[in-house]
Formats: C-alpha cells, structure tokens, sequence
C-alpha cells in the first residue's frame, strides 16, 4: 500500500540524506511518485510516473526545505496514470484562497475497485482459502477490459473530490467522523500548505518522528530511516523520539511548530465479506450470516472468520 510522509524542518537542517534513505519505500509502491515542498516561501510540487524523474527533481530542489510532503503510489484502485497520482490541490470554494495538497495512504471502500493495472496478488492480502489466485486474475482481467476504453479515477481522488470531504477540510473538521465513516475511508491522510498541515488517521496509526530537531509525520514506522545514531556507554542509540496517534485529526502549525487543535474520531468495527463466503457457511451454526454490506459484528463472530478478507475499519 502507498507511503505517505510529511516532513517539517524549522530550523532549515539539510534532510537529503534522510530524504534519499526513503526512497527504500518505492521499491513496492511504483505506481506514481509526488513531492510538494516549501522552500523560502517558494512552492513547487511534482508528480511523476518515472522514479528515475522523481530522484533527478529531489537532487535539484531538495536540500534544507521548511516542509517536504512525499507520497509513493500503489495503485490498488483506479488506473496507473498521471491523474491519479497523489498530492491533488484541494481549493476552498469561498473566497479565502485556502487550499491544501493531499495524499493518502489506504483506501475508501466507497469508490474502491479492483482496476489497477499491475494485478499483484499479494495486495490482496489474507483472501478466502476457498478463491484461488487464478480466479483473482481472471477477474482483475475483465476488469483490464474496462481499462483500456475509460480511464478509471483512483479511490481516494473521487472521494477528495466530493463535497463533503471539501466542507469538513475547510469548514468544520468535526465533520471528518461522519464523512469519513460515510465513505468507508481507512488509513492516513495529510493535507498541507505553507502554514500546517491538517493529518487524518483512521483505523491505522500515524507515526511521528522527531529527530535533531527535524519532525516526520509517517503511515510507516520510519525511525531508522531518519534518525542518526549516538553512542553512550558503548550503547548504540537511535537519536530520536518515536510516537502514534490513531483515529483521530490533528491540525498541525507549521510557524509555530504546535498542535493546533485535535479531534479524538469514533470508529466503528466492520466486516466486509464475499458474498458466496455468506452462501458457504449458511449450514454452520457457529458462524453468523453476513451480508456484503457493513455490518458490526460481536467479538465472538469476529473470532470464528479467522479465513475470511477482513479489515478492521
């Protein structure tokens, strides 16, 4: 799935060592690569379907930036294409002239489909014993047909797009519980501009680095990707703070380097099934009948799908 990173840098450190060692993540996430950054009040953004593009543009413009916004696609929904690369500006309709530039790492059940050109099997996750990989292709094909004849919008671009993503970004972030829970959204969204940065969990944590003075926001763990090394005593240590935050949104001052506001989200669990996994296990008394539609379960069922496709949302 997608890596997703915001990095701020008050103190204008030079973060290309640290920048380059996350490019490890793109080695699985091809599917398109996006930087916004804000140098001396200069704003440039890139999006790009070539990696080796990508490192020639982080060469020439990246050294000391005040805030570095990366994402690195994996394309689980919609078509690879330069239209569903990440880090889409995101305009208010009022007349403030706020806007933001997001990416995401996840998916929104909503608008997701199974359309991406490289039908890796393996971002299927834990599938059904009873579905073979033959079958998974066979379908991920008919869907190729599709492809050719009509550019399909990624999942996450559809849903930034609706109207009631852009009035709880801009008008109420109290909103975000509802919208988000609506659309069925998973995982950690940023937006940023030159002055904060507004980050979502949702169902996956949020991981925040800080390091000689430089902080990284992160879907992943990256701590040893961006932390230099004391030792004391004969110890190695790793020269930073690590933390989490999840289910919630944390409006993040970029000047001030402070929260700004944090709205704790209420998450529901829910199951998602195949619909022939319902038609299998109708005769077997200690599984419950689920229908494709979110449904909250108990923990006692939740317990007796130990081989179903499941997320926690």
């Amino acid at each position: 799935m997608c890596f997703n990173t915001v990095i701020i840098n008050p103190r204008r450190r030079d973060i290309r060592a640290q920048v380059f060692n996350l490019l490890v993540y793109a080695r699985y996430n091809r599917d398109g690569f996006s930087v916004y950054l804000v140098d001396n009040k200069e704003e440039k953004t890139y999006r790009t379907l070539d990696f080796e593009k990508f490192v020639e543009f982080l060469k020439d413009n990246v050294k000391s930036p005040q805030l570095l916004h990366m994402h690195f696609r994996a394309a689980s929904s919609g078509t690879i294409s330069l239209k569903n690369v990440h880090m889409w500006k995101v305009e208010s309709n009022d007349e403030s002239n706020e806007y933001y530039y997001v990416s995401h790492n996840g998916f929104v059940h909503k608008f997701s489909r199974f359309t991406y050109v490289s039908p890796n099997i393996y971002y299927w996750g834990r599938m059904l014993s009873t579905v073979s990989k033959n079958k998974i292709a066979k379908m991920i094909n008919k869907e190729l047909e599709e492809i050719t004849k009509e550019e399909i919008e990624s999942d996450t671009l559809q849903f930034i797009k609706t109207e009631d993503f852009r009035k709880a970004l801009f008008e109420n972030l109290n909103d975000f519980n509802e919208v988000l829970e609506k659309y069925s959204f998973w995982g950690v969204l940023f937006a940023t501009n030159p002055k904060r940065c507004v980050i979502v969990s949702y169902g996956k944590p949020v991981h925040i680095i800080l390091s000689n003075s430089v902080l990284y926001f992160s879907n992943e763990d990256i701590t040893s990707l961006v932390s230099g090394r004391k030792k004391i005593y004969g110890f190695d240590f790793l020269d930073a703070l690590h933390t989490t935050y999840e289910d919630v949104v944390i409006v993040f001052d970029a000047a001030k380097m402070s929260i700004e506001k944090t709205i704790k989200l209420e998450r529901k669990v829910y199951y998602f099934a195949k619909e022939h996994y319902c038609l299998n296990n109708k005769k077997n008394k200690n599984v419950k009948s689920v229908g494709r539609e979110n449904e909250e379960l108990d923990e006692e069922t939740l317990k007796s799908l130990d081989e179903a496709y499941w997320w926690y949302y």
